[in-house]
């Protein structure tokens, strides 16, 4: 069984008494169910789980009424089990399929009989299609959590790398200080391994069962022709020729020189509006299934004050399904083959590792001053993300004009490398692998409290 970061997230929610469901939000097949399912057998005494698509019959339980004890009768009935109050954990798999279990969440944790964790992998998308459910959701009652595939660091444990190693690597990254030499070329091939196996947790297991890069690429294809028949099945009509231009056109356009993602590619019509598929990339994003990346016309802090959604690029929730689209291209990245076209491939890298550490994702490009891989936001600073491939990742003169900017205030700049980590002034260079280590910043300080004795209105 894999070990995931969900793992302490489900601990953390159970540990505080939770007076909330927990709603996992993510793609298909990332082992939200899985990761739920062992977590419950191993914290409780009892486990239900409903599965609204394996079980469809099982919505006519939500459907007649919000009365809390009877849909627990009703779900013991259903499950041939009785509820153990308190020692209970109830998963509402799939919840997309029954907005109705959703709504009956509120009365369910109020009665405090069971423990609730939702999973929904089209969720985003239902809800889009069915507007008039917005006011019946368990606001406040539910703790909504993102789920990924798994990153580097989740790879590492999959791979029986040590703890300890783990937490070197962190020190290295803290300290800015190099890595040894032989550690370091075992971690960039450890690294690339991860680029073409990915993240989805069935080639992942497959990989640590075999070995072999090549037995994970049926599994990748698989997952990548059941998000196509996602599309199909769960996209209103109209939408489905759009989105899956969009979708099936992903892997060339990241192949492209500028990454940048052109419709009329994707389309075939020259002059494709954004105005016609903008609901079909929404799509998309609130499936999981990509991550759109905005343009901004300057990076400055806040970046959505300056966003571009017209220009975007779209990179795929995983890296292992981007290598999958690419025939031989497992073998050119693990020998780090310098011919590649390697843009694509690390840009996917760096879009699912920073998206899944909760960064909103911009690219910065103008004529004048090149372009900017990612910018993102630290805290209440600007930061430049630059990936390099070759042995010349020194030379980033956009880089070194983005920082010149005085009034962008951007207050460093990170190059993701093949190189050890230093520092050049603002800039750091830091070795692929590092990736997941960026986080976001923790809250330091006491927030201000707003005093309304301060205020005298007396005459």
């Amino acid at each position: 069984m894999l070990k995931r970061k969900i793992d302490a997230v489900l601990q953390k929610w159970k540990s505080g008494n939770p007076e909330t469901a927990l709603c996992i939000f993510g793609a298909r097949q990332i082992g939200k169910t899985t990761s739920v399912e062992m977590f419950g057998k191993q914290n409780y005494s009892r486990m239900i789980k409903i599965d609204f698509i394996q079980s469809p019959k099982a919505k006519t339980i939500f459907e007649s009424g919000l009365d809390p004890d009877q849909i627990l009768r009703e779900i013991e009935l259903f499950a041939g089990t009785t509820i153990l109050g308190g020692d209970t954990l109830l998963l509402l798999d799939e919840i997309q399929e029954c907005l109705a279990a959703r709504t009956a969440v509120k009365y369910l944790v109020q009665s405090g009989k069971v423990h609730i964790v939702e999973t929904g992998s089209l969720l985003g998308t239902r809800l889009s299609a069915s507007s008039d459910q917005h006011e019946s959701l368990p606001v406040g009652f539910e703790e909504p959590v993102n789920m990924y595939p798994l990153d580097f660091e989740e790879f590492m444990w999959a791979m029986g790398i040590p703890d300890s190693s783990i937490d070197q690597i962190q020190k290295h990254f803290e300290e800015k200080k190099p890595v040894p030499p032989f550690t370091h070329e075992q971690l960039l091939l450890l690294f690339r391994t991860w680029m073409v196996v990915g993240g989805m947790p069935q080639a992942v297991a497959e990989y640590v069962r075999t070995k072999s890069v090549q037995k994970c690429l049926p599994i990748q294809k698989r997952i990548w022709e059941l998000y196509r028949q996602d599309v199909l099945k769960y996209a209103a009509r109209p939408e489905v020729p759009r989105i899956l231009d969009l979708f099936e056109s992903v892997p060339s356009q990241l192949n492209s020189q500028s990454l940048r993602f052109i419709l009329s590619k994707a389309s075939g019509k020259p002059k494709a509006r954004f105005s016609e598929y903008e609901s079909s990339l929404a799509w998309l994003t609130q499936a999981g299934i990509v991550l759109p990346c905005l343009n901004t016309s300057e990076p400055k802090f806040p970046l959505r004050l300056n966003e571009k959604r017209r220009l975007f690029r779209l990179y795929t929730l995983d890296t292992g399904l981007l290598c999958s689209q690419f025939e031989s291209i497992a073998l050119p990245i693990l020998q780090q083959d310098p011919s590649l076209n390697w843009g694509a491939f690390l840009e996917n890298a760096a879009a699912q590792s920073l998206t899944s550490n909760g960064f909103r994702l911009y690219y910065y490009s103008a004529k004048n001053m090149g372009e900017l891989d990612f910018v993102i936001e630290f805290g209440l600073e600007v930061i430049a993300v630059e990936m390099k491939s070759g042995r010349d990742y020194h030379k980033h003169p956009s880089l070194n004009s983005a920082l010149a900017q005085e009034n962008w205030q951007i207050s460093q700049g990170i190059v993701f490398c093949n190189g050890n980590v230093e520092t050049d002034g603002r800039i750091t260079y830091y070795p692929w692998y590092m990736l997941y280590l960026l986080q976001k910043p923790q809250p330091s300080g006491e927030e201000p409290v707003f005093n309304l004795e301060a205020f005298d209105f007396s005459e």
